[in-house]
């Protein structure tokens, strides 16, 4: 191979081939580099993107009207708690009913994880899976995810244990599960004289 240092050569031609071929290589390299980062940095909005749509559109909601009506269930069991039967227009034994009524609500409404009501995406999952058709993959089980699940199983299995309730009990909250939930804390709202109809 000639390099610029050959005696027979141009050293000024010699150079400038140099100089080329240095260019070249490098502005291949950029040109890689710029792709790939042009790559991740659509691939970070996309993601971003996806993630403020479902925050928006999906826990952010479902986190308010839970957190609401824990709240609205826990005031009015504090409020019964409180109040004295007298107060309430109500005998004794109807005032501890309608303590053991709210606290009930309170319990099952403090159970219910995020997870447990969660609308499932089946547009995301039918594209993951055709996406790994393509490429003939099989869907993978997230760790964390899987972790995490395992590690809520066991949680539910001691608070059935430690409540006294039989293992294999019902499963966990539904979203059918709230609706119910609001409905009795409605019902024991009206009891009580309070006008909340938007839980």
């Amino acid at each position: 191979m000639d390099t610029p240092w050959d005696e027979g050569r141009d050293t000024d031609t010699a150079w400038k081939d140099v100089r080329e071929a240095e260019w070249a290589k490098m502005s291949n390299e950029f040109t890689n580099v710029g792709y790939r980062e042009g790559i991740t940095a659509g691939k970070e909005a996309a993601v971003q993107e996806g993630f403020d749509r479902g925050f928006e559109d999906v826990g952010a909601p479902l986190g308010r009207d839970i957190g609401l009506i824990r709240g609205r269930s826990s005031a009015i069991l504090s409020f019964l708690i409180s109040t004295s039967p007298t107060a309430l227009n109500v005998a004794d034994d109807e005032k501890e009913v309608l303590v053991l009524e709210a606290r009930e609500i309170v319990s099952q409404l403090g159970n219910i994880r995020y997870s447990d009501i969660e609308p499932r995406d089946l547009e995301a999952e039918q594209h993951a899976r055709e996406h790994l058709e393509t490429e003939g993959q099989e869907m993978e089980v997230n760790e964390d995810l899987e972790k995490k699940k395992q590690m809520e199983g066991v949680e539910d299995m001691l608070a059935k244990m430690s409540a006294g309730e039989n293992v294999e009990g019902p499963g966990r909250p539904t979203v059918e599960d709230v609706v119910k939930l609001k409905a009795r804390l409605r019902a024991l709202s009206s009891r009580l004289g309070f006008g909340i109809d938007n839980c």
